[in-house]
């Protein structure tokens, strides 16, 4: 018989948010710093997936890849002050956390800076939401390595079954895979095609509000 989880374990950017917009701004203003013409938005975006220094090879390729160092030390103070420029949430997200954390757990699992995640989950307004948040600071190895899952489970005293990893990028479901534990994605995220080419998830949804479905009201 279906159950509640134990543990809803939710990405951050292209999941809960849209913080495309912050990104962008404080990559430009590293480029700017670094003398070299600025990107679009939208470059930025397909360029996401896997963290900043992943970002910054995207964006600089092979041929300016010695730059990547320098950009990540002015990048990465700039966007921990600026991370909520432009940023907001997606549809129903507020509203669908405060009703699933009636019925269970929220943690969050992100290849965001500590200081920039905490920004952005406050000024967002679903900070006390959370029972745990793993940002890339506190992890032994990025995503995909499932270290963020696991010490999400052990804090919370959890068995894997009880588990389920949503987020927008294939990472997120190699996450969920490696770490033994089910997981949802978001096709409204960052890298739908990818994960239509990928597959590997239990469910696509297409509004964070259908998560409501993971909750099963009647236990008893």
């Amino acid at each position: 018989m279906p159950s509640t989880p134990g543990v809803i374990i939710l990405d951050l950017d292209g999941t809960l948010a849209d913080t495309v917009p912050g990104i962008a701004h404080a990559v430009n203003y590293a480029l700017r710093e670094l003398g070299l013409p600025e990107v679009s938005v939208a470059q930025v975006r397909h360029s996401l997936g896997g963290g900043a220094r992943k970002l910054w090879s995207a964006l600089l390729g092979e041929e300016r890849s010695e730059l990547i160092g320098k950009a990540l030390a002015v990048f990465g103070p700039y966007y921990a002050e600026h991370s909520d420029w432009g940023t907001a949430l997606y549809p129903g997200v507020s509203e669908t956390l405060a009703m699933l954390s009636a019925h269970t757990q929220l943690a969050v699992a992100t290849q965001k800076g500590r200081v920039a995640t905490k920004r952005v989950l406050e000024l967002l307004g679903i900070a006390d939401r959370f029972e745990m948040v793993v940002t890339i600071d506190d992890m032994a190895a990025p995503k995909p390595d499932p270290d963020c899952i696991n010490q999400i489970l052990a804090k919370l005293y959890l068995p894997r079954e009880e588990a389920v990893v949503v987020g927008d990028m294939p990472y997120d479901v190699d996450t969920a895979r490696n770490a033994g534990v089910r997981c949802w994605t978001v096709s409204y995220g960052y890298g739908p095609d990818l994960l239509l080419a990928s597959g590997g998830y239990e469910r696509m949804i297409d509004r964070f509000d259908q998560l409501r479905e993971l909750i099963v009201v009647d236990d008893e």
